[in-house]
């Protein structure tokens, strides 16, 4: 019974260390999206920037929910239409009722892919606004039509040195380095 157990040990401890090396050593090809489907995608951004710019809150939120709620119902898309109106109103109010105020410009800090899919990308974006910056995600999916999406969009007014330090934003780095 003894020597069972040592032989089950080690072909236990054999399998984990096998496990162990090869997921180490397996390579993920980062595949770049074609450059339309970049190009789709950054006017998408750059429509957000210039409604945002413009105040045009609604217009914005609705666009959002279009998107990223294609699934929701109505009264979903109701609630979180107006949701995303006042948050996105809460940005633009000038100092000291909001830390922003009104958007200045926008620079595109960060755009990195899913190793493996080149149908599924994000670009994060800095915004400098009146009072102080935020940092900007977008998340964009392919659908199989060939058609991009908004899968996603955040806003954080994190440091930008530190949320592009964190691990979520260094994975891809990591991954082309393999």
């Amino acid at each position: 019974m003894k020597k069972y157990l040592q032989l089950l040990s080690l072909a236990v401890a054999l399998c984990i260390t096998w496990a162990v090396l090869t997921g180490q050593t397996f390579k993920r090809e980062t595949r770049i999206p074609k450059d339309n489907v970049l190009n789709q995608a950054r006017e998408m951004t750059v429509q957000v920037f210039f409604n945002l710019k413009n105040g045009e809150s609604e217009k914005l939120a609705k666009w959002i929910v279009e998107q990223i709620g294609y699934t929701w119902d109505a009264s979903s898309k109701v609630t979180q239409t107006n949701d995303f109106k006042s948050k996105l109103d809460v940005i633009l109010l000038d100092p000291p009722a909001s830390p922003y105020g009104k958007l200045d410009k926008y620079d595109l800090i960060d755009e990195s892919y899913l190793p493996g899919s080149d149908r599924y990308f994000r670009m994060s974006y800095i915004s400098y606004h009146q009072g102080a910056p935020l940092i900007w995600e977008f998340r964009f999916y392919v659908k199989p039509d060939g058609i991009v999406t908004l899968n996603n969009i955040t806003w954080t007014e994190d440091d930008p040195f530190e949320y592009l330090s964190t691990n979520e934003m260094l994975l891809p780095l990591w991954h082309q380095k393999q």
